[in-house]
C-alpha cells in the first residue's frame, strides 16, 4: 500500500503532466486558429485552379493531332529511359508527437497504395514519418525532405522541380475538415507537359492574339505547383494541430481523473 508521501509525489507528477498538456493545448489552439483562416480561404482557389488545369489538359489532349500524340509518347519514352518507372509519392507527416492517430492514419493510407507505388520514390515531410520510413517498415526508396515550421516558397523549390524528373507525382496527407474531423487523402498532381516540335510552334494562328493551349497549361501549372504544395502542407499542419488538441485534451482529462482518484 502506498504511503502518504508516495501519494503526494504521484499527485505532484500528475499535476505537472496536466499543466504541461494544458499549456500545449493552448499553444496548438492559437496556431490552429491563426492557420485555419488562411487554409480555408485559399483552398477553394487552389482546387479551382487545379480543376481548370485538368480541364485544359483534357481539351489539349482532345485537340492534339496524331503527330503531336506521337511526339508526346516519344517524350515520355525518353523520360522513361532516363528514369525507368519515374513516379514519386510525397508523404506529409508531423514533426511533433502527441497527435493521437494522426500519423498512424497516414501510414495506413500509404499501405493501401504501396502495391501500386512500390517502384516510386517516396519523399517524406515531417520527422515522425521520416523516423517510421527509416525503420524499413515500407520496403521503398525514401528520402527525407525538410520543411521548416515557417517555410517559404523557396523551401519548396526542390518539390516543385520534381516535375522535371517524374512522369507522375502523388501527394498523401491529412486534410483538415473541422476541429474534430480530418481525412487522409491522395492527390495526383498534373504530369509533365509534352513539348511541341519547332515546326508546330511556327504554325501561324487565325488571329493576331491566339493563346497557345500548351503555353496556357505551362504557365498555369508552374504557378499552381508552388501554390498546391504550400496549400497541402498548410492543410496537413492544420489537421495536425486539431489532432494535437484532441490528444492533449484526452491526456489532460486522464490526468485530472487520476488526480481525483489519488485524492
Amino acid at each position: 500500500m502506498a504511503t502518504i508521501n508516495e501519494i503526494k509525489e504521484q499527485m505532484t507528477v500528475v499535476q505537472s503532466v496536466g499543466g504541461f498538456t494544458n499549456a500545449l493545448q493552448q499553444i496548438a489552439t492559437i496556431r490552429m486558429v491563426k492557420l485555419r483562416g488562411q487554409v480555408l480561404a485559399s483552398r477553394p482557389f487552389v482546387e479551382a485552379a487545379n480543376a481548370m488545369l485538368t480541364e485544359l489538359i483534357s481539351l489539349r489532349n482532345a485537340l492534339q493531332d496524331e503527330e503531336l500524340l506521337k511526339l508526346e509518347k516519344k517524350n515520355r519514352e525518353e523520360l522513361e529511359k532516363l528514369r525507368p518507372g519515374a513516379t514519386a509519392v510525397i508523404v506529409i507527416t508531423s514533426n511533433q508527437g502527441l497527435t493521437g492517430r494522426y500519423n498512424i492514419e497516414i501510414f495506413q493510407k500509404v499501405e493501401t497504395v504501396l502495391e501500386k507505388e512500390k517502384g516510386s520514390d517516396f519523399y517524406v515531410i515531417g520527422s515522425k514519418g521520416q523516423e517510421y520510413f527509416q525503420t524499413g517498415h515500407f520496403k521503398v526508396k525514401n528520402f527525407p525532405y525538410i520543411v521548416p515550421d515557417n517555410f517559404s516558397i523557396a523551401d519548396l523549390q526542390r518539390l516543385i522541380r520534381l516535375f522535371d524528373y517524374y512522369t507522375h507525382v502523388t501527394l498523401i496527407y491529412s486534410r483538415y475538415v473541422n476541429s474534430a474531423t480530418r481525412e487522409v487523402v491522395t492527390l495526383s498532381v498534373v504530369n509533365p507537359l509534352p513539348q511541341e516540335d519547332e515546326e508546330a510552334a511556327k504554325q501561324p494562328g487565325k488571329y493576331i492574339f491566339e493563346p497557345d493551349i500548351n503555353q496556357l497549361i505551362d504557365t498555369i501549372s508552374r504557378t499552381l505547383r508552388a501554390a498546391l504544395f504550400q496549400q497541402e502542407i498548410f492543410d496537413a499542419r492544420l489537421a495536425q494541430f486539431s489532432a494535437q488538441m484532441i490528444g492533449m485534451k484526452t491526456a489532460s482529462d486522464n490526468a485530472n481523473t487520476l488526480l481525483a482518484d489519488l485524492r
